[in-house]
């Protein structure tokens, strides 16, 4: 029978037991096989002696091609991957199994892979007979395993590219992936990451208020344990190096499959830190002072806050401490601003070192810090800021200066000298501001009846921004008598208030509040330009030129502007300058006789005169007295009113005239009341006089009539 006979024709003539029938029916039956099934010889060149019938349908041969060709198989393998088919064969010829891919080129041009797997055949003396093999076509799984790789790479590369840590967790929470950014975060290798849950890191995981991080508070154990996405969970990573922290925002993805379970987790982790820090660098600029790095204005009134919420919640009392620095301004106007911060510096060290751990010091500004005591009464308050105030009083070395200063501190106690912070800081400001008008480097407490002062005291304020917005004050003259003559050669500028609602209010009232607040310097203004329009006036009506004497105050000369407002005020009303006299006492032109002197100078130049007022009850040197560039002396009336009766006032005022009269220069005595103070004065060689025997201050039309009756 021809061997190419159907095994139909097989079953329907011939026995199927017979040899060419069972050869038909193994060559039908490896033709249907997906395997291409070869002999080839184990020497030589290798020729294939055998191919079942489906090579047509794998490689577009015909069997004989390969049979009457013994070079044929060897020729049409791919030029890259024949040296490892040959080499394959020698395997086989040591007797090893062998399983290999390579291409093939196919009766159309094209190439496939193909799969071969082979053995050697030998006889019972091991002898080799033939190679046996199989060729299967695996290009498709060849093409899908290129694609998955090309895809797995690209994935990678992908991964690679993200600016975020990628980790994919398996359900056991155990890492089975990760990017090199991930790396870079953590400061750790692959190795000591994979395979691992995060608790078991070489590195330290922290929540955001920076406690640690406990087991179930990782992504992925949070995602095990929700069964959800876990989104824009902060987290710190404290790495080898302490300060080597960073901050990631993470967030964490679960994979399920049909059933619900979850397949794996993907943690992306996104680092912050800079913007971490950003945050943390405004919070530090809005909280706290850049000077002191204490805490500032804001952050002090939010913790007094809390500490209000505290004392309610647990029946608490604490302590409120306002300090204002002694002598500070002297440091800082006269050494410069440079030292100034640098003892404010050391300032804030030593409140930091006198407080426990939970209470808190805070600067204000300027000079003025604030000091809070929880769970403190007054007797622990006392405590504390006696200790401050020792502190504050040992001197402080500030570059080539040993200074001096002190504090003075006032102390407010919750609840029950306030239950809001604002309340609190305003009471122990105002007990801080008693503790400095009795002499500073002490503490004080608040009470009731200083509040009433304060309250008075900022009435007063407003009251006077008013008068001066209103025209409600007054300028009122007393008249200086030349005691050879009889006549008026000299008045003193006065100021009167005529309150709308309170009637004619002190000078000796709302003046030190006034100085206090700053308002001196505008109501001292004013008055420079009504007395020299009032000079003005009596000039152009024809009535004679008299001195007009106007006091200033400390805060004045400390106006660098008073001169040249002076010079404008003259320059505007077209007065003499001569007819000018300003009036310091002793203390104003001790306080800082530099700036003083300069003062004095520059109007002098000018043709404005001086004179001493209060003479006798300040501090001044008769060394420094000639120095300055003075006019008149004025003695004060608290000698005067004693003359006639006490021989020590007697003795005061008699060496006052004298000592003038060496210096040359004229003499005043304030405060003559009676006929016989002034018979006194003229026999002690007093020049002028002025007081109520001769007249009070009166007003502008009264003084008119008075020196042109």
């Amino acid at each position: 029978m021809n061997k190419l006979a159907t095994l139909d024709n097989v079953f329907q003539y011939a026995d199927i037991n017979s040899p060419e029938v069972k050869l038909d029916r193994l060559a039908h039956l490896l033709s249907q096989a997906p395997v291409t099934i070869y002999t080839c010889k184990p020497t030589g060149v290798f020729g294939i002696t055998f191919l079942s019938g489906n090579i047509k349908d794998l490689l577009g041969y015909k069997a004989g091609e390969f049979l009457h060709n013994p070079d044929f198989w060897i020729n049409n393998i791919h030029p890259d991957d024949w040296c490892q088919v040959i080499s394959g064969m020698n395997d086989i010829l040591a007797g090893k199994s062998l399983l290999r891919k390579y291409r093939f080129k196919m009766k159309n041009g094209h190439w496939k892979w193909i799969r071969d797997r082979a053995r050697l055949v030998t006889d019972p003396s091991g002898k080799p007979v033939e190679i046996i093999g199989g060729w299967t076509d695996i290009s498709e799984l060849i093409h899908t395993e290129d694609a998955l790789r090309q895809s797995e790479e690209k994935h990678r590369f992908l991964l690679e590219q993200i600016n975020a840590g990628i980790m994919i967790h398996a359900p056991d929470t155990r890492v089975v992936s990760c990017n090199r950014q991930t790396c870079n975060l953590l400061g750790l290798n692959e190795q000591q990451i994979l395979g691992r849950v995060a608790a078991d890191f070489e590195c330290a995981f922290i929540c955001e208020d920076e406690t640690p991080m406990r087991f179930d508070q990782f992504p992925a154990n949070q995602v095990i344990r929700q069964n959800r996405a876990i989104k824009n969970l902060v987290i710190g990573i404290v790495r080898s190096d302490p300060d080597d922290k960073r901050w990631v925002m993470a967030n964490a993805f679960p994979e399920f499959n049909d059933e619900g379970d979850i397949l794996n987790i993907t943690v992306t982790l996104i680092d912050i830190t800079e913007h971490v820090k950003s945050q943390e660098e405004i919070h530090r600029l809005a909280h706290y002072d850049s000077l002191t790095q204490l805490p500032n204005r804001f952050l002090i009134h939010e913790r007094i806050d809390q500490a209000i919420h505290i004392s309610r919640r647990e029946n608490q009392s604490f302590a409120l401490l306002f300090l204002d620095l002694d002598n500070f301004k002297i440091v800082n106007d006269s050494l410069g601003h440079h030292r100034g911060d640098l003892l404010l510096q050391q300032v804030s060290d030593r409140l930091k070192d006198c407080l426990r751990k939970g209470d808190m010091a805070g600067r204000l500004g300027g000079d003025e810090f604030v000091v809070l005591l929880p769970n403190t009464g007054a007797d622990g308050a006392a405590h504390v800021s006696s200790k401050i105030i020792e502190a504050i009083n040992a001197p402080f070395d500030v570059e080539e200066y040993l200074l001096n200063i002190g504090t003075s501190i006032g102390i407010s106690i919750y609840p029950n000298d306030g239950l809001e912070s604002d309340t609190l800081t305003r009471h122990a400001d105002i007990a801080m501001y008693h503790a400095k008008a009795s002499g500073g480097g002490r503490n004080c407490f608040f009470d009731s009846e200083m509040n009433a002062r304060i309250e008075y005291r900022l009435v007063m304020e407003r009251d006077m921004y008013l008068a001066l917005e209103q025209h409600q004050f007054q300028l009122h003259y007393q008249p200086q008598i030349d005691l050879s003559s009889g006549k008026i050669v000299a008045v003193e500028a006065l100021i009167r208030w005529p309150h709308p609602q309170r009637g004619m209010i002190s000078p000796a009232e709302f003046i030190p509040i006034a100085e206090d607040s700053g308002l001196i310097m505008q109501i001292g203004l004013w008055v420079l330009q009504r007395a020299c329009r009032d000079i003005k006036t009596w000039l152009v009506e024809g009535h004679p030129s008299i001195k007009v004497a106007i006091n200033l105050s400390l805060r004045q000369l400390q106006n660098p502007q008073l001169f040249a407002q002076i010079i404008d005020i003259i320059d505007e009303t077209g007065i003499p300058p001569a007819c000018l006299e300003l009036e310091l006492t002793e203390s104003v032109m001790m306080e800082n006789h530099d700036v003083t002197l300069d003062f004095m100078a520059q109007c002098r130049n000018f043709g404005i005169n001086f004179s001493i007022d209060d003479f006798g009850t300040g501090y001044s040197s008769l060394s420094y007295l000639t120095k300055l560039p003075l006019d008149k002396i004025k003695i004060d009336r608290a000698f005067v009113k004693d003359i006639a009766k006490d021989s020590d006032a007697n003795t005061i005022v008699s060496a006052i005239i004298s000592m003038a009269k060496s210096l040359r220069l004229k003499i005043v005595a304030e405060g003559v009341e009676t006929e016989e103070q002034l018979n006194y004065l003229k026999e002690c060689g007093c020049d002028t006089v002025q007081g109520f025997y001769f007249s009070p201050a009166v007003s502008y039309a009264m003084l008119t009539q008075m020196i042109n009756p």
